[in-house]
């Protein structure tokens, strides 16, 4: 007979213990069992560690994880007897065995069995059957180990393919049952209950006498309920047809439980009918648990707090593993203790725990990681739901459409080859889905269809940063990084007040008539536009703003602006972009030519630009192209240095409405690749700032429209500039719109803006190979802008060694870039600064790094290639070549561009290998030099002019950005709390900071209210064209204003528990939410403000 002390030491025990801790941490087990199987737990540990320490030899071995385990065979979930291996093993799942037929039949030595048969109530086959309950009751030995029953009643396995059954001869068994079987039904029964497993191959019984390994379990499982999951209550009954003869009182009540009865009468016969569970996959438990991780979890369980279990913690620690003095504490006091004991026993064991801790509870930062992935999930998931919605939406649409035109099909033949043949005309064209009539029809100029857009000013391209500053400017919270700030704001070292700068320059020394086409607007206030992707009928459109002005609307809408909601998704929208009807019609986009035929081509363009004319018609079209420019207008103010002195605005002015229909192509197109991160390198994280649909060509398509008819009504011969830039000779004398010294040389001009005039004015959709051959006459110019550039920047001596052995005949590498231009303006006092200070310098140390050289000429070439590439993206459709390396950019878009066309040794690529020219012409050196003339003749009447226009020219950029903000709100709420507005010298009462400037306005204060309008709208407007987001101080809640909308963004700064502090009330430290501020700058970036679900409110200008 086993002594307790060998039972706890038992895998056996191991694994009901393991159970029962299983089943308390999900609530199923009482606190007397619990208790009971702690301190069990204890003893064992104790036992292990004695013997351990007598044998002098404790095994320091990692048990191997369980995969998977037999239920009910609690012998094989353990590989050892070792308590402190067992207590680090995992077992993964439990493996539950669907429960054969078998019969009950009952054994007695003073009678032959007697087989009958018993009727089951088939509704009771899948009631819960227990086997760990009142164990102890189930083996009734007295002191010698004998049983004290003479009777025995065996439930046998009975196969359905076997009709007789051998008797069975049962011993009494030597040791302790692996699996207990039921309890008596009363407390002086004696007859042991054992059942015997016989499968259903096999005709024989096996016999339960002797235990074995492999031994099946005492009761078979419950079907589909686990052991491992049961409770402690009692199995349900089964009904009998027939009663036992002979049987005690305790076999004959009401619903006679599935448990033999223990009367010691002879029975004559019992008839029951088998129990048949079959199941092909036999259910598994997922468990994935140790005892040492279950105790950590019922530890935290009964604390309430997450991982509460301290090894460091003194309280529930013991002197000495054999301390024999009696605690009292509630179960978390003994459940720490039994760890503790644990880890000072076993090192290993020791630092199994810790290692459970930290996957039990991993860290904070693991799991706010967590904790986005998840919500990154949801959100796709939410995504994938709206999407199949939106096309289930559709397809009913569709499936209504379709039913209806059938209903309205005539049956006339003539009629229907009428039908056929229109069909046969329309299917040439386009067709869109109208999203209030649900027709599908192409767009035509009496009835035509356009996207639902949204049209606002934008400034967030004025607000990029120069490369050779910080890429994000830091709010000052101190005196000295307060200077340091204004330092660098008066600078202006942002895109905007370069350019303004610039145009100022140009200005005092070109007409305006020059410089208008030189040059783009909108980098403080541009024209963004945004579409859902929605299509509409003109007159639909009409119509739902009708409906909309009539009817009670929001408050924030306003139809009488010309705002509303997508009938569709319901996102915002305030115009109309018509779809031309050559929109899709790609027969004339790509036409075959012969090689070495540029001069052709180029004969071809210039007679295009100059025939190229639209004239205005009357048709609901040109009224809709009309509509949509007019939005466009109107959503932006222009600044008092783009309006002629004693005129209209530039908009209603002719001579300069080319400038504004060019710069909202070019703000659009900027913006796109601030959304793709600055540049068209593909990133592994992917952008989230693109919209899902553009509306880039339909856009180019109705700036084209008012491009021509400006160039017409303005009388601007386009063609001149073209000849210039690529040295053809007029053929016809013209005269230009500026005297020709008051005109900016082609050196000066910007050459985005040179091309986005010459793609507008264009006929649309235009050849791929036009597309083409203008993008390579423009990167002529703009590479010997940049070698221009670059030699203002070196010394005459550092020029001389760099253009040596040049070949200024034909240029083929930077060093004959630099001797031609070396050549042309070195004779001019373009670089008198720069000669006149090294007359004491020796020539032989003159060091000049080519390699550098032509790298900085590849970067600043690159943000005209970026351009032009999305240009050909949107254009025809092609993708963008896959760029994964900021090394390989400019090698992958010349490429893309076809400005080489022809595969080289990576070792003779330039960027010269790009240029582009006709060369029976002979223009490969003609053309620069007469630029360089242009250039001189400027350089002799403004030296210092001409080389800040010159040395400015090209600058690299980083991406905007927010202020950066400290991670403590103290530091803010320290600095600014008190500090009074630069305008008005007071401090407000809700002191408020301009996240893109850093600049104090007075929120909702009437002391610097200027036409009725408060300091917070006005500097929205001017800063933000329109779009501001302050922080106020004292709440630490942002508020954006978008036009004449205002709302309660949140805030951006959170206490330990991610929870905001409105208004400072609680008083708690907060912390920068680095998640909450990358989401408001993506939400500025890629204007959709207008989008977020906030309550918007209108400001009426009192903020």
């Amino acid at each position: 007979m086993m002594t307790p002390r060998q039972i706890l030491k038992s895998r056996v025990f191991h694994a009901a213990a393991l159970i029962i801790l299983f089943k308390a941490v999900r609530g199923h087990v009482s606190e007397h069992v619990m208790a009971l199987v702690v301190f069990l737990l204890e003893q064992a540990v104790l036992i292990a560690a004695q013997e351990d320490n007598k044998e002098d030899s404790k095994m320091c071995s990692t048990a191997p994880p369980q995969s998977q385990v037999s239920d009910m065979d609690l012998a094989s979930w353990f590989t050892a007897d070792s308590v402190f291996d067992n207590l680090k093993t995992v077992i993964g799942q439990v493996i539950i065995h669907p429960e054969p037929d078998f019969s009950l039949i009952t054994y007695s030595s003073d009678s032959d069995l007697d087989w009958d048969s018993t009727e089951i109530d088939a509704a009771d086959i899948g009631d819960t059957m227990l086997m760990l309950d009142q164990a102890s009751s189930n083996n009734n030995w007295d002191g010698e180990g004998q049983e004290q029953s003479e009777s025995r009643e065996v439930m046998v396995f009975r196969p359905q393919a076997m009709e007789t059954i051998s008797p069975v001869v049962e011993t009494p068994p030597t040791t302790p049952r692996l699996m207990i079987a039921l309890p008596s039904t009363t407390p002086m029964e004696v007859d042991r209950i054992m059942s015997l497993a016989v499968r259903e191959t096999t005709p024989a019984v096996t016999e339960v006498g002797t235990p074995s390994p492999t031994e099946t379990p005492a009761l078979p499982p419950p079907d589909a309920r686990p052991v491992i999951l049961a409770g402690n209550e009692v199995g349900r009954t089964v009904r009998k047809t027939t009663k036992t003869p002979g049987a005690s009182s305790s076999s004959s009540r009401t619903g006679t439980e599935l448990v033999p009865t223990t009367s010691q009468g002879h029975r004559k016969s019992r008839s029951n009918t088998p129990l048949r569970v079959t199941s092909n996959f036999p259910p598994v438990v997922k468990v994935n648990e140790s005892l040492i991780s279950l105790l950590l979890r019922l530890h935290s369980q009964l604390s309430g707090v997450p991982d509460s279990y301290n090894p460091d913690d003194e309280e529930g620690s013991s002197s000495s593993v054999d301390s024999t003095d009696i605690s009292v504490g509630d179960g978390i006091f003994y459940i720490a203790r039994l760890l503790k004991k644990i880890s000072s026993l076993d090192e290993n064991c020791k630092n199994y725990i810790q290692e459970a801790r930290l996957k039990l509870w991993p860290s904070k930062e693991e799991r706010e990681e967590a904790k986005k992935q998840r919500e990154n999930r949801e959100r796709e998931e939410r995504r994938r739901r709206a999407k199949e919605r939106q096309q289930k939406l559709m397809q009913e649409f569709a499936n209504k459409q379709k039913q209806f035109m059938e209903k309205a099909m005539e049956c006339d033949d003539a009629a229907e080859e009428e039908e056929e043949e229109e069909e046969e005309e329309v299917a040439k064209q386009q067709e869109y889905d109208c999203v209030i009539c649900n027709q599908s029809s192409p767009s035509t100029e009496e009835q035509p269809m356009g996207l639902v857009v949204l049209i606002q000013a934008t400034s967030i391209i004025g607000h990029m940063r120069r490369h050779d500053q910080p890429e994000r400017s830091v709010l000052p919270t101190c005196e000295e990084e307060q200077s340091s700030f204004f330092y660098k704001d008066d600078r202006g070292t942002s895109l905007g007040a370069e350019y303004d700068r610039r145009i100022d320059e140009l200005d005092r020394h070109f007409d305006p008539q020059s410089w208008f086409l030189s040059v783009n607007q909108g980098w403080d206030g541009g024209v963004h536009v945004q579409t859902c992707g929605h299509h509409l009928h003109l007159d639909c459109l009409n119509s739902y703003l009708s409906s909309l002005r009539t009817q009670q609307r929001q408050l924030t809408l306003s139809p009488e602006k010309g705002e509303y909601l997508c009938p569709l998704c319901r996102q915002l929208a305030n115009s109309f972009l018509p779809l031309s009807s050559q929109l899709g019609d790609k027969t004339q986009m790509v036409r075959s030519r012969p090689k070495g035929n540029m001069s052709h081509i180029l004969e071809e363009l210039n007679n295009l630009l100059i025939e190229n004319d639209r004239k205005p018609n009357t048709m609901k079209m040109a009224e809709a192209i009309g509509k949509v420019m007019e939005d466009m207008s109107n959503s932006t103010q222009l600044k008092a240095r783009f309006k002629f002195k004693n005129e209209k605005p530039i908009i209603h002015n002719l001579q300069s409405l080319l400038l504004f229909v060019t710069s909202i192509a070019r703000t659009n197109l900027e913006v796109e690749l601030i959304q793709r991160g600055g540049s068209l390198v593909q990133f592994s994280s992917g952008s989230t700032l693109l919209p899902k649909r553009d509306c880039i060509v339909p856009l180019l398509h109705v700036l084209a429209v008012h491009a021509r008819v400006a160039r017409v009504l303005a009388m601007w011969p386009a063609w001149m500039s073209f000849q210039q830039l690529c040295g053809m000779q007029a053929k016809v004398p013209v005269t230009s719109l500026a005297r020709v010294e008051r005109e900016v040389p082609l050196l000066l001009r910007d050459p985005i803006a040179l091309l986005l005039q010459y793609i507008l004015l264009l006929p649309m959709p235009l050849d791929q190979t036009y597309f083409t051959t203008t993008v390579q006459m423009v990167y002529n110019l703009l590479y010997y802008q940049v070698v221009a550039q670059v030699s203002c920047g070196l010394t005459g001596l550092e020029r001389t060694k760099a253009a040596t052995g040049a070949n200024t005949e034909h240029v083929n590498n930077l060093t004959d870039a630099l001797g031609l231009i070396n050549e042309c303006l070195g004779q001019t006092d373009l670089y008198m600064e720069n000669d006149d200070t090294e007359s004491c310098i020796d020539k032989n140390i003159i060091k000049v790094n080519m390699v550098g050289l032509e790298l900085q000429v590849q970067k600043l070439c690159l943000p005209f290639l970026r351009i032009a590439a999305l240009l050909k993206h949107h254009l025809y459709q092609q993708p963008l070549p896959d760029i994964f390396e900021a090394n390989n950019e400019f090698v992958r878009l010349v490429y893309y561009l076809e400005l080489v066309t022809e595969s080289m040794d990576w070792g003779w690529f330039n960027a010269s290998v790009a240029l582009t020219w006709s060369m029976d012409m002979g223009l490969e050196t003609k053309t620069p030099r007469a630029w360089c003339e242009q250039l001189g003749v400027f350089v002799g009447k403004s030296q210092l002019a001409a080389k800040g226009l010159l040395a400015e020219q090209h600058i690299l950029w980083y991406p905007p950005r927010l202020l950066q903000l400290p991670r403590e709100y103290e530091k803010i709420f320290t600095y600014y709390h008190e500090r009074p507005c630069r305008q008005c010298q007071s401090v407000a009462q809700e002191t408020s900071i301009c996240l893109l400037c850093g600049t104090i306005v007075c929120l909702k204060q009437n002391c610097c209210k200027q036409q009725n309008v408060c300091e917070a709208v006005a500097h929205a407007a001017e800063c933000g064209a329109g779009t501001g987001i302050f922080l106020v101080v004292t709440s630490t809640y942002i508020i954006v204003i978008r036009g004449h909308r205002a709302c309660l963004w949140g805030s951006l700064y959170l206490d330990d528990f991610e929870e905001e502090d409105r208004d400072l009330k609680r008083g708690k430290p907060l912390y920068l939410s680095t998640a909450r501020y990358k989401l408001l700058e993506q939400q500025w970036l890629a204007h959709r403000f207008d989008h977020t679900e906030k309550t918007w409110v209108p400001h009426r200008n009192a903020l």
